[in-house]
């Protein structure tokens, strides 16, 4: 399999995905990294899933269906990082917690041809 090719899998913490529309001020092919997961309380068996890019905006969270249609998975780095708050988030993408994790989505993207990095 190649990694830009999506399979059926649950989107975990460290992973690296492309999003496949544009949100926002940031175009299709954005690179981000799955920085949170919970339970989708309404479908069994279901995680939702929060992504940060690599410039730091913060796209939201997205449900299993949202994920299928909006994102396609790239990589996975282990990081280990526990969400508490948005502005715990920003303070960690400032002081660079996220740098390592973003390096190995930049190479991850280059390898794949991907174009914007937003």
């Amino acid at each position: 399999m190649k990694s830009d090719e999506k399979t059926v899998q649950a989107n975990q913490v460290g992973d690296i995905v492309r999003t496949t529309e544009s949100f926002g001020p940031n175009p299709a092919g954005s690179i981000g990294i799955v920085y949170e997961t919970y339970p989708d309380n309404g479908v069994p068996a279901s995680e939702i899933v929060s992504i940060l890019l690599i410039n730091g905006h913060d796209i939201g969270s997205f449900n299993q269906a949202e994920q299928t249609e909006s994102l396609t998975w790239l990589a996975h780095v282990d990081i280990a990082y526990a969400y508490s708050s948005p502005s715990r988030l920003m303070k960690d993408f400032r002081d660079g917690y996220f740098n390592q994790a973003f390096a190995k989505a930049r190479a991850v993207a280059d390898q794949v041809g991907v174009r914007s990095l937003a």
